[in-house]
């Protein structure tokens, strides 16, 4: 048995990770779900695994989505740290 995702599988945590975004306030309308469902589409067809770093206003993310079966498609999101004045 593979230890690799097949692409239901990824079909599937696409899916619920992109139903997640409005949670965190990337609504479907927004350029950055855009941004992380291209990501998401290219990663589904072609399998590969893709670790992306995303700038948002005031977050900053980390896309993981991975090629194997042990892991889960994530969007890890940090505080951005404020400047000094």
């Amino acid at each position: 048995m593979s230890n690799l995702k097949s692409k239901e599988q990824r079909v599937k945590e696409a899916i619920t990770l992109l139903k997640k975004l409005p949670d965190i306030g990337i609504q479907r309308e927004d350029y950055m779900f855009r941004y992380i469902q291209g990501f998401m589409s290219k990663w589904v067809s072609d399998g590969q695994a893709i670790t992306e770093t995303i700038e948002f206003r005031s977050h900053i993310g980390t896309l993981i989505l991975p090629d194997k079966v042990n892991k889960v498609a994530a969007l890890d999101l940090k505080a951005k740290r404020e400047e000094d004045d």
